[in-house]
């Protein structure tokens, strides 16, 4: 039996190499900062290259295991992320965990139907296409048996509040990890997806969430108040250990005790 293959069936953790996309701010840093904590290697992607370089600074100097390493490239362009999946294959030669973190809201002002189909075009390539193409790319690079896929997706998919298209994309989300848990489940990988639900320091929310609203939503939250990134990052990073191989196909709610009326 090969030492990963023990691992699985003894639950003891094993440190290898990630990818976290969005791993720049936000859910995606704090993902990708407890992984480099437990010792895995990091590759952080995202569009801006001086908030993934700075990003993998902070983590670096933070933690002070094996270094994060910045990786430009729009998860929407099959082109960037094929060569993504031919750095991460060249630098690693196989994958332990895959984070599908990358996505977001498209908040530009709607004033017809051309308007409005580029708006659910844009949001659904944002938060569905980018989370396939990047599997797809680096599917076959992931550990046979012990791997992890992860979707972040979001608790709106369950929820009446919030932007309807956002919300539908994550819904969609959510079945296409069933599909992909069958499809990689006999291999020993599993699929998985964490929805959180109210995470004010994120750039979904921008920094600037009128007070009124804030308390609205916090009312709604059985704990009293909104969660934080690293409550998500610990989520997944369990999620992503050697002890988590019989959680498949499933979506893991992060929300805090989120009441059915909001």
């Amino acid at each position: 039996m090969s030492e990963r293959a023990a691992s699985e069936q003894t639950g003891s953790e094993q440190t290898g190499t990630a990818v976290v996309t969005g791993g720049g701010t936000g859910i995606g840093r704090a993902i990708a900062r407890a992984l480099a904590e437990r010792g895995d290697r990091v590759v952080i992607v995202g569009r801006r290259p001086d908030r993934l370089e700075s990003a993998a600074k902070d983590i670096n100097a933070e933690v002070g295991g094996p270094p994060v390493l910045p990786f430009a490239a729009d998860v929407t362009d099959p082109d960037q992320v094929e060569r993504l999946a031919g750095f991460v294959t060249g630098e690693f030669g196989t994958l332990d965990v895959l984070v599908n973190n990358a996505g977001g809201t498209h908040p530009a002002p709607v004033t017809s139907l051309r308007d409005l189909a580029a708006r659910h075009t844009t949001l659904y390539l944002q938060n569905v296409v980018s989370a396939l193409l990047v599997t797809q790319a680096l599917g076959p690079a992931i550990r046979r048996p012990g791997g992890r896929i992860i979707m972040i997706s979001s608790r709106s998919a369950r929820s009446a509040g919030g932007d309807p298209g956002y919300a539908a994309t994550k819904a969609a989300l959510n079945r296409i990890v069933v599909g992909l848990a069958n499809d990689y489940g006999p291999d020993g990988v599993t699929v998985n997806a964490v929805a959180p639900g109210y995470v004010p320091d994120t750039e979904l929310y921008s920094g600037a969430i009128p007070a009124e609203w804030h308390e609205r939503i916090v009312a709604g939250i059985s704990v009293g108040r909104g969660g934080a990134p690293a409550e998500i990052a610990t989520v997944v990073r369990d999620l992503a250990a050697p002890g988590s191989s019989f959680v498949n196909g499933t979506v893991i709610e992060v929300d805090g005790g989120l009441r059915p009326s909001t």
